[in-house]
């Protein structure tokens, strides 16, 4: 069984791990320098021990008027090593002449220090006091025009054991130090990427609110990094395309149509004329109603996916669903079906292109006609929210719900001609108003819903 990582697909996860890991690497490698400073090069880090206690040394050093050495000021920390560690510290401060102005209590290290030779070079050297061994420091300095001389001794075991609890100091230091540094880092890094990626989100949201309706709408890369350019440029002109293959697709339609129109209507007159066609004559005739229905259909679909076709002013839904239900009572008597319309007493009133409003209840009211047996009853309920339109038929096969609105589709083992465009021309009707329109089995039959509040 194979073993490996899994990088997350998200590109600011991808960016946030890859930065915290090189901050991570980057800690690291301090450390490890610094470690091998610290404790690898213990020279260095005594020599540097020595350097700051003298400068301490000589910063707490008082003078009186007359610019003699009165006294020297330590820390607690230089004062506690000077009274508990007689054995491991001590200092003195001399004149250039090597007479001792200033010096710390009597010890073991003290009498070591006083022991040694006064010089002036900076030099560290060691010196062992039986199973101790001290560092010495001679650090010159000078003050007011006179040269002086500052002394430190330090015992190798203090260095070491100074070291290891700096060391320790230092490790835990360093671990808050990164930790506070790698959430303050991660905090950063997730605020940037968000600012980032906001008009990433921004142009996927509006990517997606483009549909047939709107096709000149155009992605605005203006906020956008500049490595996405090549990116909503191709997305831009790849809808520039779609909108001239749409647009060209529509006025086929309508220029189809329209040009059917005149010769069905001219073969029909012929067809008429001919009162020897007999049965034939009959047949013909009903073909060319199909055919005239079919271009009929075609234009009201090319004209209603044009939103510049739509006429918005106040309506009255009841009105207009009574009107289309008016025109059907024929069809609706010759299939002995009767159309029963429900509407409240108050009207319902709304924005909306009324002929288009006639064309989606009319085609639904059909729709449901054709559909129901003899004796059934269509109804036609409108309230505030919205229009339902049920019938007493078969109902609808679950296969064919999620096609029910698709344009040129027709059910399997279908009774009734047609061109599988009156439902399709209902869903653009309900778009370009931004309603809903949905369809589904009720009990006794099929309903169809649309919903006025979207």
């Amino acid at each position: 069984m194979r073993f490996g990582i899994r990088i997350p697909s998200s590109l600011a996860a991808q960016l946030l791990l890859a930065a915290i890991g090189g901050l991570l690497v980057v800690m690291l490698l301090a450390g490890a320098v610094l470690a091998t400073v610290v404790l690898l090069v213990p020279s260095d880090a005594t020599r540097h021990g020595l350097d700051d206690t003298a400068e301490h040394i000589e910063q707490g050093l008082r003078f009186d008027a007359q610019g003699r050495l009165v006294q020297v000021q330590l820390s607690d920390k230089h004062q506690a090593m000077v009274d508990g560690l007689p054995k491991d510290f001590s200092y003195r401060v001399l004149d250039a002449q090597g007479r001792v102005l200033l010096a710390s209590e009597d010890g073991p290290a003290a009498q070591v220090l006083a022991a040694q030779p006064v010089v002036t070079d900076g030099q560290l050297t060691s010196v062992a006091a039986g199973k101790v061994t001290l560092q010495i420091l001679s650090q010159p300095f000078r003050r007011a025009g006179r040269d002086y001389v500052i002394q430190v001794a330090r015992s190798e075991r203090l260095e070491t054991v100074l070291r290891r609890v700096g060391g320790g100091i230092f490790v835990k230091g360093g671990i808050v130090a990164a930790v506070l540094a790698v959430g303050v880092f991660t905090g950063v890094v997730l605020l940037t990427l968000r600012r980032l990626l906001e008009p990433v989100r921004a142009a996927s949201l509006a990517a997606a609110r483009i549909g047939p309706h709107n096709l000149k709408a155009r992605l605005d890369g203006a906020r956008l990094p500049r490595e996405l350019s090549p990116l909503i440029e191709a997305f831009n002109q790849a809808l520039a395309r779609l909108e001239t293959g749409y647009r060209v697709q529509q006025e086929f339609l309508a220029a189809a149509a329209h040009e059917l129109k005149t010769p069905l209507a001219l073969i029909r007159a012929e067809v008429e004329l001919d009162e020897e066609g007999g049965e034939r004559r009959e047949l013909l005739l009903k073909d060319l109603d199909f055919m005239a229905r079919q271009v009929h259909q075609l234009l009201h679909l090319a004209e209603v996916s044009e939103a510049q076709n739509y006429i918005f002013e106040t309506t009255d839904v009841g009105s207009t669903v009574a009107d289309a239900a008016g025109q059907l009572e024929r069809l609706a008597g010759r299939h002995a079906v009767a159309l029963q319309v429900e509407r409240p007493a108050a009207a319902v009133r709304m924005q909306a292109d009324a002929g288009a409003l006639f064309i989606l209840v009319k085609n639904l009211a059909e729709n449901a006609i054709l559909h129901s047996p003899p004796g059934a009853v269509v109804t036609l309920a409108v309230d505030a929210q919205g229009l339902r339109v049920r019938d007493q038929g078969p109902g609808i096969a679950a296969a064919d719900l999620p096609r029910l609105f698709e344009r040129f589709w027709r059910g399997n083992g279908s009774a009734h001609q047609g061109a599988g465009l009156g439902l399709s021309i209902c869903r653009e009707i309900a778009r370009a108003h931004g309603w809903t329109l949905a369809a589904a089995n009720a009990q006794g039959g099929a309903e169809f819903s649309l919903i006025f509040s979207a």
